[in-house]
């Protein structure tokens, strides 16, 4: 099942207006998964842990975590699941836009199997 796990790049007000909107969609922030100790790492940690935990990790990334991802393809490593957020798309300060678009998402992919899946979020 599809849980969220969103990176330090997204506010984690996000996941509160998930979370009253949809109560039952598993999200977290970085900021208060694990009690915030993985907020600043590097994202290497931050995504293996999100793997150990079963998090897929919702992020806007797109420079240092696609290349983490192929040397992880190269080498067999798995990981949770990663959401790409495209800022020409969904802007990080579109709360609304990108609530509605995390939800959507989790209404058509919660049961899928997650395990290394890379997807783009679509917008609402």
């Amino acid at each position: 099942m599809l849980s969220l796990l969103l990176d330090e790049q997204i506010s984690p007000v996000i996941a509160e207006q998930v979370a009253l909107r949809r109560p039952g969609i598993p999200i977290q922030s970085v900021y208060r998964w694990r009690e915030g100790a993985l907020t600043g790492q590097p994202d290497v940690l931050v995504l293996r842990a999100a793997g150990v935990d079963g998090l897929t990790l919702v992020t806007y990334d797109l420079r240092t975590i696609p290349p983490l991802l192929s040397e992880w393809g190269a080498t067999g490593t798995q990981h949770g699941g990663v959401i790409f957020v495209n800022a020409s798309t969904i802007r990080s300060s579109e709360f609304g836009r990108l609530t509605r678009a995390l939800i959507q998402a989790w209404d058509r992919e919660h049961a899928a199997t997650w395990t290394d899946r890379i997807v783009f979020l679509e917008a609402p």
